[in-house]
C-alpha cells in the first residue's frame, strides 16, 4: 500500500472517530437520528478540511517567519538552547521544507465526509 492511500485511510479512520463522537452527544441530547448524522459527518468534514488547509499553507512556509522569530528569540535569551550555529532564516526554511509531508490526505477524507454530509442533508430534505 503506497504513503499516500495510507495516510488517506488514517485520516478517514480519525473523521470516523470524531464523526462516532459527534454522533453519540448528538443522540444522546435527544435529535432525531438524520439530524445527528448530518451534524456528525459535517463536523468530521470541517475539522479534516481545516487542519488540511492549515498544513497545506504550512507546507508553502507561511508560518516560517513565526517560527524562525520565536526560535531565534528563545535561542537569543536562553543560549543553552542553540544546538549548534547560529542558523540563517534560509537554512531554517530548507530544513524545515525537507520535513514537511503532504496534506493531501487529510483534504480528500475531509471531501469525502463533506460529500456525505451533503448527502445526507439532501435525504434529509427529501424524506423529512
Amino acid at each position: 500500500m503506497s504513503e499516500r492511500k495510507k495516510r488517506f485511510l488514517i485520516n478517514l479512520a480519525i473523521g470516523g472517530i470524531i464523526a462516532a463522537v459527534v454522533f453519540i452527544t448528538e443522540v444522546a441530547r435527544g435529535r432525531t437520528l438524520m439530524i445527528s448524522l448530518c451534524n456528525c459527518l459535517f463536523v468530521a468534514a470541517v475539522l479534516l478540511l481545516g487542519i488540511g488547509g492549515i498544513k497545506g499553507v504550512r507546507n508553502k512556509g507561511a508560518f516560517d517567519v513565526m517560527g524562525f522569530g520565536i526560535k531565534s528569540t528563545v535561542e537569543t535569551f536562553i543560549p543553552m538552547l542553540r544546538k549548534n550555529e547560529k542558523e540563517t532564516f534560509w537554512d531554517y526554511h530548507e530544513r524545515k521544507d525537507s520535513l514537511r509531508k503532504p496534506a493531501g490526505g487529510l483534504l480528500l477524507a475531509g471531501a469525502v465526509y463533506l460529500a456525505l454530509s451533503l448527502i445526507a442533508l439532501i435525504i434529509y430534505h427529501l424524506v423529512g
